[in-house]
């Protein structure tokens, strides 16, 4: 997933950035980390859709498929996928139809392909904590089974399948929890190495991290800026409005700990010339205020919103980190925002006595 990709033209991209509209309406609100897991999930196990070339990022339900795929047939297959999502509200498909390059096949047994398998399974030490098995091999297509400690390690198991040669698609059996966990969606504290070698949430802790950072900056529109990352490789892709501020945005990502390296495919496309609407900074507040109360995610959080100039600040109590994020992005994406400061705190709600 470390391929670049050439520039396409200012108005082919304009049209590619238009959403198409996916699943139903009043999809529910689902986590957007979440989301883009079980997307990239859906796509390594389908059929029909060569997805290792394809970075996902969600946000606010919106989902964004970037990368290659060898036929058009796979670019709309894997939209429909990633539609059929629990979560997903819009899908904006970027993928770029790329032949695949002409290279030497080499002819593999099941045999073959299940000893690989199994050997890189073992080797990854983010999921020694789980108990994952190759329960057969027919024609390529490889049937994970036993348990994944979390859904993390789920999908963790998943990919490192579909890059072993000589498999063709994965399928999975496998018996692993259905959500993420706090500890899955975004690592505080000091920079721990090892902890990251040893954890499959290592990829969506960057992302989290990475998309906070965005958030945080105002000369980076975090909402227009989609994040995905691989072994600790960081792909940004999307639209920002100049070279500086694509250049902000790879440098603001740089400062994450566990970024090996970034791969910056974002595309430069001049704002549009239009009358610029002024936000007052009490009508931002009110506008955030009423976004807040509209996501059903947030309901049981106690959020309080300052706004100055256009820098929002978030104070008050949330939940989960899940909340949180999903406030930060909330707050970034309304109209006149230009910049968020996180002063929100944790808060486990009450469990009432029965």
């Amino acid at each position: 997933m470390q391929r670049r990709f050439q520039s396409i033209g200012r108005a082919v991209f304009a049209a590619a950035l238009s959403f198409t509209l996916a699943g139903a309406a009043g999809a529910a609100q689902q986590p957007d980390a979440w989301v883009t897991t079980k997307v990239k999930m859906s796509l390594l196990t389908t059929d029909g859709v060569s997805a290792t070339d394809v970075h996902v990022d969600t946000i606010e339900g919106r989902v964004t498929l970037h990368g290659s795929v060898p036929t058009e047939g796979e670019k709309v297959r894997a939209e429909q996928v990633a539609a059929r999502v629990d979560g997903v509200s819009k899908v904006r498909n970027l993928l770029q139809v790329v032949a695949p390059k002409q290279e030497k096949k080499t002819d593999s047994s099941d045999a073959q392909v299940e000893e690989r398998v199994k050997a890189a399974l073992e080797a990854d030490r983010a999921l020694a904590d789980s108990s994952i098995t190759v329960k057969s091999v027919n024609a390529g297509v490889v049937l994970l089974s036993g348990k994944a400690r979390t859904l993390s390690d789920a999908y963790r198991a998943v990919d490192v399948t579909a890059f072993v040669p000589g498999v063709r698609r994965v399928a999975s059996e496998m018996e692993s929890p259905d959500t993420l966990g706090d500890d899955e969606l975004w690592r505080s504290g000091a920079y721990d190495a090892a902890a990251y070698e040893k954890s499959a949430a290592r990829d969506t802790w960057i992302t989290t991290a990475a998309k906070v950072r965005l958030i945080a900056n105002s000369e980076t529109p975090g909402f227009d800026i989609n994040v995905d990352t691989n072994n600790g490789i960081v792909t940004l892709f999307g639209v920002v409005d100049s070279p500086k501020m694509k250049q902000a945005a790879e440098a603001e990502v740089r400062k994450v700990d566990g970024v090996k390296n970034v791969v910056n495919d974002l595309q430069v496309v001049a704002e549009a010339k239009q009358d610029r609407v002024e936000h007052k900074d009490d009508q931002i507040t009110k506008a955030i205020q009423t976004r807040f109360d509209a996501n059903a995610g947030l309901k049981d959080s106690k959020i309080d919103v300052a706004v100055s100039n256009g820098v929002a600040r978030l104070t008050g109590t949330v939940n989960s980190r899940s909340d949180q994020i999903t406030a930060l992005t909330v707050a970034r994406s309304t109209a006149g925002v230009v910049r968020v400061i996180d002063d929100l705190r944790f808060e486990q709600p009450a469990v009432s006595a029965r």
